[in-house]
């Protein structure tokens, strides 16, 4: 489950000044909870941060990247976007990080993989989160294989004592799913087999949190909790009161067809509250189903896995003390931040 490349380097002292290009910081999106992450732990190590968000922010980016000992860009297709739309020449040594849609959806579109190719040329390293993705960039970019490194995403939890944004329903199971609405992460996915599972379980309550990114589904979404009690939808809410939702959750859940790496599911076994998740590379890239929680490979499959994990109490605690333990192991924050500082200075003392 982990392989980086980088762990014999050794990680150098003198503090760097990073320009972290990202498309969103302000906003209760994964790509915000990244940059956050790396920004509180790569200033912890001693170094300076300038975050840009470009999908947020519209002042000249010029000084700060004269200012900038190296750049780091998060999204490798919508930086390549950006980028070629204010006609800049990114002159610093350029660290790329793809998660899940890069590569599992934009590297299918001709248009959208030519201009990452582009981009790709002028990086001198590319990260991803898991060997899955490293496997698929190097099926269409085989002349990467010595820029491609595996880094795991970290997991940097809130305060535990921090309170829900709102009240939460009492019942049993409490089931989680954190997920924007847009089809790739198929989130009506279980609902009829959850129609089922609350004959058994007549308390059941399902909680699907996240921002709505196609109307279409959003109103899908709409119409299903109009007809069900104990399907409930927020809005995407501060990763730090995320940290109240996964205490309150018994199980949470990962519907998507695909996945970079799941954060949601980590951030929920950081907390001890095991997983269940559908097949895909990167769902499989965090878990052993069974042992730190489950994977699923159909709706009806869902329902038999739900009810494995639920029936046997001591086996649930050990799933969930698997599953904290998984994540304190290879998903450490400060570790993440050694490896990015290790291939930073690989790259300056080229």
């Amino acid at each position: 489950m982990k392989e980086c490349g980088l762990t014999n380097m050794t990680i150098r002292k003198e503090s760097l000044s990073i320009l972290y290009l990202t498309p969103y910081f302000h906003s209760k999106r994964g790509n915000a909870t990244t940059t956050k992450r790396m920004k509180q732990y790569l200033e912890k190590a001693g170094h300076v941060v300038n975050v840009f968000a470009f999908e947020e922010e519209d002042s000249p980016i010029a000084d700060l990247i004269e200012q900038a000992d190296i750049i780091h860009a998060l999204h490798v297709r919508r930086t390549a976007e950006y980028i070629a739309s204010i006609d800049i020449t990114l002159d610093k040594p350029l660290v790329l990080t793809t998660g899940g849609t890069d590569i599992n959806i934009d590297l299918n579109d001709v248009d959208k993989k030519r201009q990452m190719e582009n981009f790709l040329n002028n990086a001198g390293a590319l990260t991803v989160f898991t060997k899955d993705g490293k496997d698929k960039v190097l099926t269409d970019f085989p002349w990467l294989q010595d820029r491609v490194y595996v880094i795991p995403q970290a997991v940097a939890m809130g305060d535990k004592r921090t309170p829900a944004p709102y009240p939460l329903p009492k019942g049993f199971p409490n089931l989680l799913l954190p997920a924007g609405l847009r089809a790739v992460k198929d989130v009506l996915f279980v609902i009829e087999e959850l129609d089922k599972q609350v004959q058994v379980y007549p308390d059941l309550q399902f909680l699907l949190i996240g921002e709505a990114l196609d109307e279409d589904i959003e109103q899908q979404v709409i119409e299903a909790c109009r007809s069900r009690t104990w399907f409930h939808y927020k809005e995407p809410v501060d990763s730090q009161q995320m940290t109240a939702l996964y205490q309150w959750s018994d199980v949470v859940i990962n519907t998507s067809q695909s996945e970079g790496q799941p954060m949601s599911l980590l951030e929920g076994m950081a907390v001890g509250v095991p997983a269940l998740a559908r097949i895909n590379p990167g769902n499989e890239s965090v878990m052993i189903s069974g042992y730190n929680g489950y994977l699923f490979s159909s709706d009806t499959d869902f329902s038999r896995q739900l009810q494995q994990l639920l029936q046997d109490t001591e086996h649930y605690k050990e799933v969930a003390e698997k599953a904290i333990d998984y994540v304190q192991t290879y998903h450490n924050p400060q570790e993440e931040a050694d490896r990015y500082i290790s291939l930073y200075h690989s790259l300056l003392s080229k």
